[in-house]
């Protein structure tokens, strides 16, 4: 296999190594939140050649191990979410974006690894591309699966916490009309002014409590918008990635039979020729064969006139 950088998520939860909700996300100390070329990028190496068959196999490879590490990741958000339900402490919010701060820089990267092999099968032209591009579209399938998984997730959790605000709200205001409900899982409960006009109507130490647990599933909320929103975006690009590798291979299969329809039409082109100057050359020696014949049968002739020219001079 290639040399390339150790993947940072390796001791994640998909590679076996437990914890609980107690412990750090143990991808924070080993993964700086910043732009790394994944071993598949070849951004910064447009200049070098396409890789062998081997090596794309092995970056495939590569690619495959990281997106079965993001199932686990996804899976343990999904258990976060849960925890922040049910909890009133900071800690598993806390948890929860760390995990899905380093989730989308891992979604980053396999897509950053898959425009890199992108690249390097419009660069191949031997034997080698109809395997490269098997693969290619084998694990863009793959990871496309696994970003629904995670818009699914996200969306689940969407509908609970605005179910959940729904539910603390009532309590505060059991009067409220279902339209006013309706209006308070929309409300911006970020914005202090909302907050305040909630809990005029019950100032109660249990209110205010209710209240602020309401303000902190907003926040999740928002958070959980926005992850939609980046996971939307990088969908549509893998979607992207796909269309314009399809109108790449066409082109190249377009390319690939107009050159062999022009090479057919050449040989028959020059079989052609080959035909005419064959019947060229036979027309000539028949016509050669006619003058000799013309200049035979004149000189019989004159041999014959002059053979009785001179027989009557005799006579």
């Amino acid at each position: 296999m290639s040399s390339y950088q150790q993947n940072p998520y390796e001791t994640g939860p998909a590679g076996g190594d437990s914890h609980g909700y107690g412990q750090a996300n143990p991808y924070q100390e080993n993964y700086e939140l910043q732009s790394q070329p994944y071993p598949g990028d070849t951004t910064t190496q447009s200049h070098r050649p396409a890789m062998t068959q081997k090596e794309f196999l092995d970056r495939v490879s590569e690619l495959r191990s990281d997106i079965r590490s993001l199932t686990g990741d996804i899976d343990h958000i999904g258990q976060l979410h849960q925890r922040t339900l049910g909890s009133t402490d900071g800690a598993a919010k806390d948890q929860l974006e760390a995990y899905v701060t380093q989730t989308q820089v891992r979604n980053t990267a396999i897509k950053d690894g898959i425009k890199g092999l992108e690249r390097d099968l419009s660069l191949t032209t031997d034997s080698s591309r109809n395997t490269k591009s098997t693969q290619l579209q084998s694990i863009k399938t793959f990871f496309r699966s696994e970003l629904e998984k995670y818009q699914a997730i996200e969306s689940e959790y969407r509908q609970k916490y605005r179910e959940q605000i729904s539910r603390q709200y009532r309590i505060v205001n059991p009067d409220a009309s279902e339209d006013e409900i309706r209006q308070a899982a929309d409300a911006n409960w970020g914005d202090e002014g909302v907050f305040q006009t909630a809990i005029k109507t019950n100032r109660t130490g249990h209110a205010t409590s209710l209240l602020g647990n309401v303000r902190a599933r907003h926040s999740e909320l928002q958070r959980i918008e926005q992850t939609l929103v980046e996971l939307s975006m990088l969908y549509q690009e893998l979607a992207t990635q796909i269309e314009q590798q399809d109108a790449t291979v066409t082109a190249t299969e377009d390319i690939s039979s107009n050159v062999r329809q022009d090479i057919e039409q050449g040989t028959k082109q020059v079989g052609t020729a080959v035909e005419h100057a064959k019947r060229a050359r036979k027309l000539k020696w028949w016509c050669f064969g006619i003058c000799v014949a013309i200049i035979i049968i004149a000189l019989i002739i004159g041999l014959a006139v002059a053979g009785n020219a001179g027989l009557l001079k005799k006579g």
